[in-house]
Formats: structure tokens, sequence, C-alpha cells
């Protein structure tokens, strides 16, 4: 439950930002079910693992997947394995996965689309991620708002990734501004303390089934639908 700002706080807060900070899986587009599939699939095959969603939160929400690999499978004692390989093998499941459920499983998350033409031409807008470039640009694209973002940060634009600050911090030397003139907007557990590492308000994409216990206490304001913020 949001408390310490009003909305009508949040409006000006927001309105005074000269830059948006988007991380992208869960809080532009919802493709979590399926990346949960994916390496749900991968890990059956590969390991006869049974991955499931608390997993997939535990340790690879909102951070490069390779690390989170390395902590699940120590802690399934597999040995001899390359996360490499799981990775290249996920993302093949992904782009089928995709094609497959463009329709009726992925989606712009409430408001996404009005809140950027919104503010379209009094901000800068970038996107820090985990995920890759490419399917960032394409899923972006396929729902014609990629043209709203002058750069995407993604895992290989930065040594240590989330939770640690440096993904946004890249992105305010980018931008050439202070963390107070900025706004992020995150779901994650590792992307929020990223965010609010790097000394930046941020606000909490709230997706309910998956990020319910952590997402208000972790937000400086926490949001279902952007719409909210106009």
């Amino acid at each position: 439950m949001n408390t310490r700002y009003k909305i009508e706080e949040i409006k000006e807060i927001v309105g005074n930002a000269k830059a948006f900070l988007f991380d992208f899986d869960g809080t532009l587009i919802n493709l979590d079910k399926l990346n949960v599939d994916g390496f749900a699939y991968v890990l059956k095959d590969m390991f006869n693992l049974d991955f499931t969603r608390d997993d997939f939160m535990k340790y690879i929400s909102g951070r490069a997947a390779q690390n989170g690999l390395v902590e699940y499978l120590d802690q399934h004692k597999i040995e001899n394995y390359s996360t490499k390989e799981i990775v290249s093998e996920f993302y093949i499941h992904k782009n089928r996965l995709i094609e497959e459920r463009i329709e009726e499983e992925i989606y712009l998350m409430p408001g996404v689309h009005k809140f950027l033409e919104y503010y379209s031409k009094s901000k800068r807008n970038i996107i820090i991620t985990s995920s890759r470039t490419e399917y960032v640009k394409k899923m972006l694209s396929y729902y014609s708002v990629y043209s709203y973002f002058e750069r995407v940060f993604d895992r290989y634009s930065t040594v240590r990734g989330k939770p640690g600050p440096e993904p946004f911090l890249n992105g305010l030397e980018y931008l050439k501004l202070d963390s107070s003139e900025c706004i992020a907007f995150e779901d994650s557990f590792y992307g929020l303390q990223s965010a609010k590492g790097a000394g930046i308000f941020t606000v909490g994409i709230m997706n309910e089934g998956w990020n319910d216990d952590f997402v208000y206490q972790l937000g400086d304001y926490t949001i279902q639908d952007y719409r909210e913020l106009i």
C-alpha cells in the first residue's frame, strides 16, 4: 500500500522529471510467464529439474540469467554445465514461444502507450534491462512504442548488472543528468534494488501474483496502471 506520498505529489514529481529510465520485462511488457516456461523447458530437458515460477523470481527475474542459473544449479548440486549453452537454448525456445503466444499471452503493461505518448514531448526515455536489445526492439516495435526510446542499455552494456547500481548509473551518465532529475520504473526485486542504489526515485510496477510481497516496500511509489501518473 502506498503511504509515503499522495498521488498529487507523485504526479508533480513525475511532471518535473527530465528523464525516465525503464526496465523492460514486467515493467513495459509482460514476458514473465513466457520466460518461466522457457527456462522450465530447457532445465527439464537438460537436467530433469522442475523449474518453477518461484525459482524464476528468486534466481533470475531482473538480473543477468547466467548469474542466477549458477546459483540455481549449485543449489541442486548440478556440475559440469555451461551457462552460455543453457541461455542459448533458452533463447531458441523463447523465440518459438514468442511466435506462438504473442497474440495471447504477451502484452504491454496497462497504460504504457498512453503514458509514453503523453510525455513524448517533454521527457527523455531510455531502457535499462537484463534482456537482449534484439528482443526489446522486436517486442516494443510490435506494439509501436519502440520509437519513444532513445537508447537501450542491455546486459552487455554493463560489467556488474542488477542488483548493483551500475546499470542505472550508466544510464545517468549517458543522459548527463543527476539522479534527482530522473525517475526509474521497475518491477523486480533486483531491479528495484539497482535503481534505488543509484539514488533514483523509483516507481514500482505492480504485477499481481508476481511481486506483491516486495514491490510496495522497495518502490518509492507503486502503480498498476501508468495512467495513474497522468
